[in-house]
Order: C-alpha cells, then sequence, then structure tokens
C-alpha cells in the first residue's frame, strides 16, 4: 500500500493552485429528467450517425464507460433506445422537415401569385 501513497502524493505536485482536477467536473449530484433526456438523445445521435450496432449499449464494457463518465446515468436497454428513443427522435426531425418544407411552398405560392 505504501506505493499507492507515494503515487498520490506526486500526483498532488503536479497540479499548481487554480488548476482544475478531473474530479472537479464529475457529476456528484442526481440527474434531472432534461439532463438524462439530452443524454439519450446525444447517444441515439451517436450511435446512428457513427453506424454503431444497438446492442453495444448492454456490452458490459460499454456500461462501464458510461458509468465512469457519469455514475449516475441509468444505462438504456437496446430495446429502449431503438423503441422509444429512435422513433421520438425520427417524429422530431420529421416535423423539423415538414415544417421547412411548408416554408419553402409558402414561398413558391407567395412567388406564383
Amino acid at each position: 500500500m505504501e506505493w499507492q501513497d507515494k503515487s498520490k502524493s506526486s500526483k498532488k505536485g503536479k497540479y499548481s493552485e487554480g488548476q482544475s482536477n478531473m474530479d472537479d467536473y464529475h457529476d456528484l449530484t442526481e440527474l434531472n429528467k432534461q439532463r438524462c433526456t439530452r443524454i439519450n438523445r446525444a447517444l441515439v445521435k451517436f450511435f446512428i450517425a457513427c453506424r454503431i450496432a444497438f446492442r453495444i449499449v448492454e456490452h458490459p464494457f460499454f456500461i462501464n464507460f458510461i458509468k465512469e463518465l457519469n455514475a449516475r446515468y441509468n444505462t438504456l436497454t437496446r430495446e429502449v433506445l431503438v423503441n422509444q428513443l429512435l422513433e421520438r427522435e425520427l417524429v422530431q426531425v420529421n416535423f423539423k422537415v415538414n415544417s421547412e418544407l411548408e416554408k419553402k411552398m409558402n414561398l413558391m405560392l407567395g412567388l406564383l401569385n
């Protein structure tokens, strides 16, 4: 155990006063619903954009990785990821596309008059 104490003391010497430590940014409080929603949306986008199989969310290494980022975040099952969150994202994307198309169609109708 002595070697651990020495490594801790040598690490402390590397930080100057006022310099941030990685532990300063770790979330220690419960995650609120809005934060979980943002994390879930980012996760869905990540899986889609990078073409990563949804089954990865249940892999122990992935779960460990997520817990290291924020221990308060509860990882999702692939069923929730695909059946709920992906569907929700598709609805939002479709809504935005339809809104943009309506604006363009109204613009075109205005030009024809």
